[in-house]
């Protein structure tokens, strides 16, 4: 391999670690019963999304893409956008309930793995036109937001395991994970680095311990991606329709 392919491969490799190393914090919460270790496993997957972001704008820019790069792309999609929010999903909710405390979780990874198998098969521009089914980055973004949110104070109050916050998230996983396998189209935020370089602003703030300043971060973060969860495919069909006129003009010309 080139310079120029080792070098976003490399950011893709960073993003897969991110991803594991969440699974591990999950796994650890969970077996010494320190909640807050779940608050760093949502920012170790939410890490792992904007590295995932940045290393095809690294190959674009360098010109670098491969096919090895797209392979392995698709490994950090599963592990961390599927497996890691499907884990988390098991530690923090439906505790009371063991049946579905499990068929949910894997309802989430399931989703995840039948929509990236479907984009490998049947779309040889991955993703460069749009998505065919909301990205499976949408819904782990969700998982994660909604537990940083609820560990970090003073919003710390609130329980992903009862209650109405419990039953907002819950539905937002279900609906995630059904539009993961629907023929909704979806844009590409990624494509464009303008559009892309507030999602990294965001989400390096989800780091920065100033009080505050973390969780108006999550929030904003949230509320920009259940945005383009339900007006994705809204844009899209909006441009095809802008498109569809501009071409019958020319015609007409």
């Amino acid at each position: 391999m080139k310079w120029r392919q080792i070098v976003p491969s490399f950011v893709t490799i960073l993003a897969m670690l991110a991803g594991f190393l969440s699974i591990l914090l999950t796994i650890e919460g969970m077996k010494l019963e320190r909640p807050d270790l779940y608050l760093r496993a949502a920012q170790l997957i939410m890490l792992s999304m904007i590295l995932d972001g940045i290393d095809g704008n690294l190959a674009r820019w360098l010109k670098g893409s491969s096919d090895f790069g797209a392979e392995l792309d698709s490994y950090v999609d599963l592990m961390a956008f599927g497996i890691a929010p499907a884990i988390l999903i098991y530690a923090v909710t439906l505790q009371g309930t063991q049946v579905w405390r499990v068929i949910l979780p894997a309802t989430v990874a399931l989703s995840g793995m039948i929509r990236l198998a479907r984009f490998k098969a049947h779309d040889p521009l991955r993703g460069q036109g749009g998505y065919a089914g909301l990205p499976i980055t949408a819904n782990a973004g969700w998982v994660a937001l909604l537990v940083f949110i609820s560990q970090t104070p003073p919003l710390n109050i609130f329980s992903l395991n009862h209650g109405p916050v419990a039953v907002l998230f819950l539905t937002g996983v279900v609906t995630f994970a059904v539009l993961q396998v629907t023929n909704f189209r979806y844009p590409k935020p990624t494509k464009k680095f303008a559009l892309f370089l507030p999602c990294i602003v965001l989400v390096t703030l989800l780091f920065v311990p100033v009080k505050g300043i973390a969780l108006k971060a999550a929030v904003v973060t949230l509320l920009l991606g259940t945005a383009y969860a339900t007006l994705g495919p809204l844009f899209v069909r909006s441009v095809e329709v802008h498109k569809a006129r501009k071409d019958a003009k020319a015609t007409d010309v």
